[in-house]
């Protein structure tokens, strides 16, 4: 009997592939690998075709995003954005080179690096309140709050704003992706208003207040006499929060998910420390929070052997590139925390738009896991995941755990 399979689509609103991605990423690297999406872009997803592509100096995101058609509901939504400074992750050389310039000045390693302890304090502080409970969403009630506790703490801003910042950054995070509901179009356009007035009033406290806090740093850098304007600035400060903190989120939702799901891994890590240096990555490797990142073509060029004209766009299937076993090898699909070359993944991007804060965002994520594990050695699934809809981002919405005691 002859064996009729249909051909390999990347279909991200299918629920099939919302919970798992990557057996349709395997056929369309075995397949497909410069496969025609279902909204016109180019999709690769193989490893050596998206880093290539990601380190393409001949290559646009500003073109990408300024190009993308959108649904009419979204239109209100464009105009703001083309009234706006464009954030780094909108702009090309040579605005980007300045930019990245400025901002690589204060948020470097070393000054992560510094934010380790507090980091620490404000997973424990968490962790001792839940301490009292017995099963907790994960995502809502644990990785939901630690990133922004630590953004908002690196900037110096005040606790008792909290809650509204994340409510407004939320809102604002939707905008992440290519198509939104005409209800989150209307909480991101008031979100952003809020947004706005709120870090416009923070800055000129700041100003007539300076600190030792990233923000404070962030208004004083200068090189050669060059600093950011108000509005690049505004834009960089509304980036830490929305961009920075979803990520986070899913690495660490993402992440306990997986390490829950391979209980030999678990006990690795709940009971040896030396992983905590590679973890982070290979759980980003494993399950990246980022799936996807897109490029305009700005010359002809040949992908895969297939050939690519310039002025196409071109989806890096980051998930994907992540799992080939053309260049994992054949543990490409194993989870593996003490895997060697785990930092080799695609997960922050690679090139000239390599994430500004991957070292952030291994810091939180190593902490925020590792602590959480070996403080309930008992932890457990209590109940199956729900899955975000989204094209970019990749994350569970909803992951109920059950603690069982505290260590």
């Amino acid at each position: 009997m002859t064996d009729v399979r249909t051909a390999p689509s990347w279909n991200p609103f299918d629920p099939e592939f919302l919970v798992d991605p990557y057996p349709t990423y395997a056929r369309l690297r075995d397949e497909d690998p410069v496969h025609r999406t279902p909204i016109g872009t180019l999709l690769v997803s193989r490893y050596d075709d998206v880093h290539r592509v990601l380190r393409d100096t001949e290559t646009s995101v500003g073109r990408f995003e300024s190009r993308t058609e959108v649904p009419e509901h979204m239109l209100p939504l464009q105009q703001v954005r083309a009234e706006r400074v464009p954030s780094i992750l909108g702009l090309d050389p040579p605005d980007h080179t300045r930019l990245r310039g400025l901002v690589q000045r204060t948020f470097t390693p070393r000054a992560i690096g510094r934010m380790r302890d507090q980091t620490t304090a404000i997973v424990d502080d968490l962790l001792d309140e839940l301490a009292e409970h017995g099963e907790i969403d994960l995502i809502g009630e644990y990785a939901f709050v630690i990133p922004f506790a630590v953004i908002h703490s690196m900037l110096g801003l005040p606790e008792t704003d909290v809650a509204k910042v994340r409510a407004w950054s939320h809102a604002l995070t939707q905008t992440l992706e290519p198509f939104l509901t005409p209800e989150q179009v209307s909480a991101a356009l008031e979100g952003g208003i809020r947004m706005d007035a709120y870090l416009t009033d923070a800055v000129a406290q700041k100003r007539r207040e300076p600190a030792d806090d990233l923000l404070t740093h962030l208004i004083e850098v200068e090189e050669e006499g060059d600093r950011m304007s108000e509005e690049e600035l505004l834009s960089m400060l509304s980036l830490l929060f929305v961009a920075g903190h979803e990520t986070t989120v899913n690495l660490i939702g993402n992440g306990t998910h997986a390490l829950l799901q391979h209980p030999d891994q678990l006990a690795l890590v709940r009971d040896d420390e030396s992983v905590d240096a590679n973890v982070a990555d290979e759980l980003l490797r494993w399950d990246s929070p980022v799936q996807t990142s897109g490029r305009r073509l700005l010359h002809d060029t040949v992908i895969s052997g297939v050939e690519v004209a310039a002025d196409e766009l071109v989806l890096t299937a980051l998930g994907s590139a992540n799992r080939d076993p053309a260049f994992w090898g054949d543990t490409a699909d194993t989870l593996d925390v003490i895997r060697k070359d785990a930092a080799r993944h695609v997960s922050f991007g690679s090139g000239i738009h390599h994430c500004l804060g991957a070292a952030l965002a291994r810091m939180e994520g190593e902490i925020a896991i590792t602590r959480f594990v070996r403080r309930f050695p008992e932890l457990a699934l209590a109940g199956e995941p729900t899955f975000n809809a989204r094209i970019i981002l990749r994350g569970r919405s909803t992951l109920p755990v059950r603690l069982g005691a505290p260590a």
